[in-house]
This record gives structure tokens, C-alpha cells and sequence, in this order.
């Protein structure tokens, strides 16, 4: 629904992201981007800032213009190039801004001009993860190293959760992609649920890159062999070395089986094909090759590879730590309760024995996650933001 004859034409945004339009590695940047291209459809003038060591005037994706945050001098201490990022943002703002997003926690630096009389600008935050509970579960996985590693630990801990904190506390309007997420919010910073908004996230259409014999032929893999695919850039909290060790547990029971993985390098090994950060062509042709696709991550905030898996029509296997709300196990995706890598590697090998299995959860898991356009985010934002602005209006 676009704004109504009684509102102003369209309104003023201005995101801060992580990344430049050009970088896609980052799935959930490139959210921000195509939420805003599809803002800038529906009648509004969005633009989103973007920190940089190298500021140059990008052109504008979809009509959505690009600013530079140039960070020219990072303070050396916990999370300065955050801090620095939103302070320097917070001079690129639009001073006449009706509403500023933010979506990590950068914003808790972030001073955002005041409109006299309007009550403007509306601040939002889109919670794509818990920084904190990030934290939390992959800084005692890391190696120890003595007490200098400890309080350098604490002192990042506090740090992030005051910078985080403040970028919660100052939304008037914040969103979360998942009720995990809004779980979390709750926990970590006491703020009550019901003034937590859920907001899924956006995940990618799917890339018209030909015949699954065409995207194989590509990525040179034989068209008659199983393929497992993992795509993440965080592979300890994304699960990859628990995708591995189950790709080896059952990789003699599938003669030429590959283990293909995206966003993430490996080592090499016999059946893995290690492709690491790809083009949106590549990843799009890895995702046509695949049989079966493995997420068994840590943890999630939304899940944006496993959906962006399902809108291929690949069956699924995650964990229980990714928030797949309203996706029915086993009919649409598969989810392992336990972390042990032998219990991967069967769910793995029953999945690879039925190609009858594999499809009919490939076509209901695909159906579901077709629900996540970026098109729908755009509206439902809009929905959600649209009584902040008539109050401050």
C-alpha cells in the first residue's frame, strides 16, 4: 500500500548499511539495498550511506543513490570502526531526513539531526543478528590465550553491548527478522516484546542462469554425481566444519559425490570444491547444481542462505539453531536437533538415496520461502513505519 493522498508524496530515508551496492558478499547488505530500491518504487526518496576507506561517488543501484561515509582515521580500540562510522554517518545524514535506519550496531553511535515542530526524523532499527549473542557463542570457541586474550574479551564485550544497546534504545521503531531475534533483543536488553516488530528479511529471486547440466558444466561437475552444497562467510558460527567432517563420514557411500562450498575457503581435499567469495551468477549456479544443501550453523539470526537454498527448489538440511518459522520438518526442510556431525551425515546420506524425497521437499520448501521478496519487506516496512510518521508528522 503506498502512502495514502493525505501524506506527503513519499518520504525521506536514509540507510545505514555495511557495503557499497557492488559488494554482494554480504547477503544481508544487499537487503538493505534492495529494500531500498524497493522503497524507491513505491514513491520514496531512500539513499543509503555506507562506510568506507576509499570514498568515491558510486552510481546509484536502481535509482538509489550511494554516500560514501569516509573513514579516513579508525581509533584503535574496541569496535572504532563502528563508532567511527556512525559518528562520521551522522554528518552525511539528509538534514531534512524523515526516517534514518539503521541495521547493525553502528547506529548506537549515530547522532541523528531533529526537525523542529515535525518531530522528525523516525528511527529505525532492523535487527539482522544479536551482535552480543554473536558474541557470546563464537568468543569462547577461540583458541586460549591468557589473560591479556580475556580482558581484551571483556573490554569488546562491553563496548559492544553499550554501542549495541544505544542503537536499540533510540529506535522508535525496531524490527526483527525472526521471533528467535525478538527472543534475544528481550534477554540480552530487556526490552519488552511487544515493542518488538517482527520483519523478515528479504531473500534473493532466483537468478535465471540456465539448466542445472549448464550450471554444472560451468563449475566443471560431472552432470551424473551428488552435490552438497554450504554457502556462508563465518564458517565456525555458520557450521562449516561440522558440514565437512558429515560430508566425509558419508562420502564413501556416493561414488564422485562433491562437497561444493560458497563464501568460505577450505583447504583441498578429494570431492571438495572450495570456491570461496563468488560473483551472484556463480553462487546462483552453485545453487542450480546442488542436490542437497547443509546449513549446520551455530547460529542465526534469520537464516538468509538456507531460504535463498529453498527458493531454488533445493532440499534442505539445517540445524536446529536457524530460525525457519512456519517451515514444517520434514515436509519442507530438515532440521538436525543435534550437533554431532554423525547425525548430519545420515540425515545427508538418506536425503542423497531419494531423489523422490529430495524433490517433493525441494517443491514445498521452495514454495514456502517464495513468501520472503523483497518486494513483500518493502511493504510490510512501509506498513510498519507508517503510524510513526503520522504521529511525528
Amino acid at each position: 500500500m503506498h502512502p495514502s493522498s493525505g501524506e506527503r508524496a513519499g518520504w525521506k530515508i536514509d540507510f545505514l548499511a555495511t557495503a557499497p551496492a557492488s559488494e554482494t558478499s554480504s547477503g544481508l547488505s544487499r537487503a538493505v539495498w534492495e529494500l531500498a530500491a524497493e522503497l524507491r518504487a513505491r514513491g520514496h526518496s531512500p539513499r543509503v550511506l555506507y562506510p568506507t576507506e576509499r570514498p568515491a561517488v558510486p552510481d546509484p543501484y536502481r535509482g538509489v543513490p550511494g554516500v560514501p561515509v569516509p573513514l579516513l582515521k579508525v581509533p584503535r580500540r574496541p569496535f572504532g570502526r563502528d563508532i567511527e562510522a556512525g559518528k562520521v554517518a551522522s554528518h552525511c545524514l539528509d538534514p531534512a531526513v524523515d526516517v534514518v535506519v539503521g541495521n547493525d550496531e553502528k547506529a548506537g553511535a549515530l547522532t541523528v539531526p531533529t526537525s523542529k515542530g515535525r518531530g522528525l526524523p523516525v528511527r529505525v532499527q532492523i535487527v539482522h543478528d544479536v551482535a552480543l549473542h554473536t558474541f557470546d557463542t563464537l568468543r569462547p570457541l577461540e583458541p586460549k590465550r591468557g589473560l591479556r586474550q580475556s580482558v581484551g574479551n571483556w573490554l569488546d564485550r562491553r563496548t559492544l553491548r553499550k554501542l549495541e544497546g544505544e542503537a536499540l534504545a533510540r529506535a522508535q521503531l525496531l524490527l526483527v527478522g525472526s521471533e528467535m531475534n525478538r527472543g534475544l533483543v528481550e534477554r540480552y536488553y530487556g526490552i519488552p516484546s511487544r515493542r518488538i516488530h517482527l520483519q523478515p528479511h528479504g531473500v534473493p529471486d532466483p537468478l535465471n542462469i540456465g539448466t542445472r547440466e549448464e550450471a554444472r558444466g560451468a563449475l566443471r561437475i560431472p552432470t551424473d554425481v551428488p552435490v552438497v552444497l554450504f554457502v556462508g562467510r563465518t564458517p565456525e558460527r555458520q557450521g562449516l566444519p561440522a558440514a565437512l567432517e558429515a560430508f566425509r563420514r558419508m562420502r564413501p557411500l556416493f561414488a564422485g559425490v562433491r562437497f561444493v562450498v560458497v563464501g568460505s575457503t577450505l583447504p583441498t581435499e578429494p570431492g571438495v570444491l572450495s570456491l570461496g567469495l563468488v560473483d551472484e551468477e556463480t553462487k546462483a549456479r552453485a545453487y542450480r547444481s546442488a542436490d542437497v544443501f547443509l546449513f549446520p550453523a551455530k547460529y542465526e539470526g534469520f537464516g538468509l542462505a538456507p531460504r535463498e537454498a529453498m527458493r531454488y527448489g533445493i532440499a534442505t538440511i539445517a540445524s536446529a539453531h536457524v530460525p525457519l518459522e512456519g517451515a514444517e520438518s520434514p515436509k519442507m526442510v530438515r532440521v538436525v536437533r543435534s550437533d554431532d556431525p554423525g547425525d548430519l551425515a545420515s540425515e545427508l546420506a538418506d536425503l542423497l538415496a531419494d531423489t523422490g524425497a529430495r524433490r517433493e521437499m525441494g517443491e514445498q520448501g521452495r514454495l514456502w520461502a517464495d513468501q520472503f521478496s523483497y518486494r513483500r519487506m518493502a511493504a510490510q516496512f512501509e506498513e510498519l513505519l507508517r503510524p510513526f510518521l503520522s504521529r511525528a508528522a
